[in-house]
Protein backbone atom coordinates (compact mmCIF):
# COMPACT_ATOMS: atom_id res chain seq x y z
CA UNK A 1 0.00 0.00 0.00
CA UNK A 2 1.20 3.53 -0.76
CA UNK A 3 0.57 4.73 2.79
CA UNK A 4 2.80 1.92 4.12
CA UNK A 5 5.61 3.03 1.80
CA UNK A 6 5.23 6.61 3.01
CA UNK A 7 5.35 5.60 6.66
CA UNK A 8 8.55 3.65 6.00
CA UNK A 9 10.35 6.68 4.54
CA UNK A 10 13.55 7.91 6.14
CA UNK A 11 12.61 10.95 8.27
CA UNK A 12 16.11 11.66 9.57
CA UNK A 13 17.66 15.06 8.90
CA UNK A 14 18.63 15.64 5.27
CA UNK A 15 21.83 17.51 4.37
CA UNK A 16 20.28 19.25 1.36
CA UNK A 17 17.15 20.45 3.21
CA UNK A 18 17.25 24.05 4.44
CA UNK A 19 14.60 23.35 7.11
CA UNK A 20 16.56 20.39 8.46
CA UNK A 21 19.54 22.75 8.82
CA UNK A 22 17.44 24.97 11.10
CA UNK A 23 16.56 22.18 13.55
CA UNK A 24 19.74 22.62 15.63
CA UNK A 25 19.09 26.35 16.21
CA UNK A 26 17.74 27.61 19.52
CA UNK A 27 14.87 29.99 20.21
CA UNK A 28 15.96 33.53 19.35
CA UNK A 29 18.53 32.51 16.73
CA UNK A 30 18.31 33.51 13.07
CA UNK A 31 18.25 31.10 10.12
CA UNK A 32 20.19 31.57 6.88
CA UNK A 33 16.97 32.88 5.32
CA UNK A 34 16.67 35.52 8.01
CA UNK A 35 13.77 33.96 9.91
CA UNK A 36 13.92 33.82 13.70
CA UNK A 37 13.25 30.67 15.74
CA UNK A 38 10.38 31.66 18.04
CA UNK A 39 9.29 28.32 19.52
CA UNK A 40 10.31 24.70 20.04
CA UNK A 41 8.40 21.95 21.81
CA UNK A 42 11.60 20.00 22.50
CA UNK A 43 14.53 18.36 20.71
CA UNK A 44 13.32 14.87 19.78
CA UNK A 45 13.07 14.07 16.07
CA UNK A 46 10.17 11.71 16.71
CA UNK A 47 8.22 14.03 18.99
CA UNK A 48 8.89 17.72 18.48
CA UNK A 49 8.21 20.80 16.37
CA UNK A 50 9.75 24.22 15.88
CA UNK A 51 8.43 27.50 14.53
CA UNK A 52 9.88 30.61 12.91
CA UNK A 53 8.69 34.08 11.97
CA UNK A 54 9.57 35.07 8.40
CA UNK A 55 11.36 38.35 7.64
CA UNK A 56 9.06 38.76 4.62
CA UNK A 57 5.32 39.04 4.09
CA UNK A 58 3.06 38.97 1.07
CA UNK A 59 0.79 41.46 2.83
CA UNK A 60 1.29 44.88 4.35
CA UNK A 61 4.79 44.98 5.94
CA UNK A 62 3.52 47.43 8.56
CA UNK A 63 0.74 45.08 9.69
CA UNK A 64 1.25 41.50 8.52
CA UNK A 65 3.64 38.64 9.26
CA UNK A 66 3.85 34.88 8.80
CA UNK A 67 4.71 32.12 11.26
CA UNK A 68 5.95 28.78 9.92
CA UNK A 69 5.58 25.52 11.87
CA UNK A 70 7.66 22.42 11.07
CA UNK A 71 8.44 19.02 12.59
CA UNK A 72 12.06 18.49 13.54
CA UNK A 73 12.03 15.23 11.58
CA UNK A 74 12.10 15.36 7.79
CA UNK A 75 8.46 14.42 7.32
CA UNK A 76 7.06 15.06 3.85
CA UNK A 77 3.38 14.27 4.35
CA UNK A 78 0.71 14.83 7.02
CA UNK A 79 -0.19 11.13 7.03
CA UNK A 80 3.22 10.31 8.51
CA UNK A 81 2.09 11.81 11.81
CA UNK A 82 0.07 8.65 12.38
CA UNK A 83 3.31 6.75 12.97
CA UNK A 84 4.41 9.14 15.74
CA UNK A 85 1.64 9.63 18.34
CA UNK A 86 3.63 12.06 20.50
CA UNK A 87 4.58 14.12 17.44
CA UNK A 88 0.89 14.32 16.51
CA UNK A 89 0.01 15.36 20.07
CA UNK A 90 2.71 18.04 20.12
CA UNK A 91 1.47 19.31 16.76
CA UNK A 92 -1.87 20.15 18.36
CA UNK A 93 -0.15 21.88 21.27
CA UNK A 94 2.21 23.86 19.02
CA UNK A 95 -0.48 24.87 16.53
CA UNK A 96 -2.85 26.08 19.23
CA UNK A 97 -0.17 28.04 21.08
CA UNK A 98 1.12 29.70 17.90
CA UNK A 99 -2.42 30.58 16.83
CA UNK A 100 -3.10 32.10 20.23
CA UNK A 101 0.11 34.15 20.13
CA UNK A 102 -0.61 35.39 16.62
CA UNK A 103 -4.16 36.35 17.56
CA UNK A 104 -2.84 38.16 20.64
CA UNK A 105 -0.61 40.33 18.46
CA UNK A 106 -3.36 41.00 15.94
CA UNK A 107 -5.54 42.40 18.72
CA UNK A 108 -2.91 44.84 19.95
CA UNK A 109 -2.86 48.31 18.46
CA UNK A 110 0.92 48.35 18.81
CA UNK A 111 1.16 45.65 16.13
CA UNK A 112 -2.01 46.34 14.16
CA UNK A 113 -2.90 50.08 14.16
CA UNK A 114 -6.53 49.48 13.19
CA UNK A 115 -7.21 47.29 16.21
CA UNK A 116 -9.16 49.68 18.45
CA UNK A 117 -9.80 47.19 21.23
CA UNK A 118 -8.57 43.76 22.27
CA UNK A 119 -11.94 42.40 21.14
CA UNK A 120 -11.30 43.63 17.59
CA UNK A 121 -12.37 41.01 15.06
CA UNK A 122 -9.42 39.07 13.65
CA UNK A 123 -9.10 36.17 11.22
CA UNK A 124 -6.26 33.67 11.13
CA UNK A 125 -5.41 31.59 8.08
CA UNK A 126 -3.26 28.50 7.61
CA UNK A 127 -1.55 27.02 4.60
CA UNK A 128 0.00 23.57 4.78
CA UNK A 129 2.25 21.99 2.22
CA UNK A 130 3.23 18.38 1.74
CA UNK A 131 4.65 16.58 -1.29
CA UNK A 132 3.08 14.23 -3.78
CA UNK A 133 4.62 10.97 -4.89
CA UNK A 134 6.44 12.45 -7.90
CA UNK A 135 7.61 15.66 -6.25
CA UNK A 136 10.86 16.20 -4.41
CA UNK A 137 10.57 15.21 -0.77
CA UNK A 138 10.12 18.68 0.71
CA UNK A 139 10.09 19.13 4.49
CA UNK A 140 6.51 19.40 5.77
CA UNK A 141 5.64 22.96 6.84
CA UNK A 142 2.57 24.98 7.74
CA UNK A 143 2.16 28.73 7.53
CA UNK A 144 -0.04 30.63 10.00
CA UNK A 145 -0.81 34.26 9.24
CA UNK A 146 -3.37 37.08 9.59
CA UNK A 147 -6.03 36.67 6.90
CA UNK A 148 -6.20 40.23 5.61
CA UNK A 149 -4.80 42.61 2.98
CA UNK A 150 -3.34 40.89 -0.12
CA UNK A 151 -2.79 37.58 1.71
CA UNK A 152 -6.40 37.60 2.93
CA UNK A 153 -7.99 37.00 -0.45
CA UNK A 154 -10.51 34.16 -0.76
CA UNK A 155 -9.09 31.05 -2.36
CA UNK A 156 -10.80 28.20 -4.21
CA UNK A 157 -11.59 26.30 -1.01
CA UNK A 158 -13.39 29.32 0.49
CA UNK A 159 -17.12 29.67 -0.07
CA UNK A 160 -16.64 33.40 -0.66
CA UNK A 161 -14.47 32.59 -3.69
CA UNK A 162 -17.63 31.54 -5.55
CA UNK A 163 -18.96 35.07 -5.14
CA UNK A 164 -16.10 36.69 -7.04
CA UNK A 165 -17.04 38.26 -10.37
CA UNK A 166 -16.31 35.94 -13.29
CA UNK A 167 -14.64 37.42 -16.39
CA UNK A 168 -14.06 35.87 -19.79
CA UNK A 169 -10.95 36.01 -21.95
CA UNK A 170 -12.12 37.45 -25.28
CA UNK A 171 -9.56 35.46 -27.27
CA UNK A 172 -9.86 32.04 -25.66
CA UNK A 173 -13.29 32.22 -24.05
CA UNK A 174 -11.73 30.96 -20.83
CA UNK A 175 -13.35 32.19 -17.62
CA UNK A 176 -11.30 33.69 -14.79
CA UNK A 177 -11.57 35.81 -11.65
CA UNK A 178 -9.39 38.73 -10.69
CA UNK A 179 -7.02 38.61 -7.74
CA UNK A 180 -4.66 41.18 -6.28
CA UNK A 181 -0.99 40.43 -7.02
CA UNK A 182 1.04 39.27 -4.03
CA UNK A 183 4.68 40.29 -3.74
CA UNK A 184 6.80 39.27 -0.79
CA UNK A 185 8.50 42.24 0.84
CA UNK A 186 10.72 42.63 3.88
CA UNK A 187 9.15 43.64 7.17
CA UNK A 188 10.94 46.78 8.51
CA UNK A 189 13.89 45.54 10.63
CA UNK A 190 12.81 47.31 13.81
CA UNK A 191 9.27 45.94 13.56
CA UNK A 192 10.52 42.44 12.71
CA UNK A 193 12.79 42.39 15.76
CA UNK A 194 9.95 43.67 17.93
CA UNK A 195 7.55 41.02 16.60
CA UNK A 196 10.12 38.25 17.11
CA UNK A 197 10.79 39.19 20.72
CA UNK A 198 7.10 39.57 21.51
CA UNK A 199 6.25 36.16 20.04
CA UNK A 200 9.09 34.49 21.94
CA UNK A 201 7.80 36.11 25.13
CA UNK A 202 4.22 34.95 24.50
CA UNK A 203 5.33 31.41 23.68
CA UNK A 204 7.52 30.83 26.76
Amino acid sequence: MKIKLLLDEDVSLQKDCNLCQEVALNVGQKTNYGSVIIYKTGNSLQEDWFATISPKTGGNPEEDFTIQLMPLAHLTHFSQLSAYPQLAKNYGIAFSRLSAALTELMAEKEFYPRAETREFSTSVATYGKCTTWKDKKEHLHLKIFPFRNAIGQPYTVDSTFEKKEVHKNQKTGEEFVQMKPVHKVFIPPERFEHLSKKLIELLK
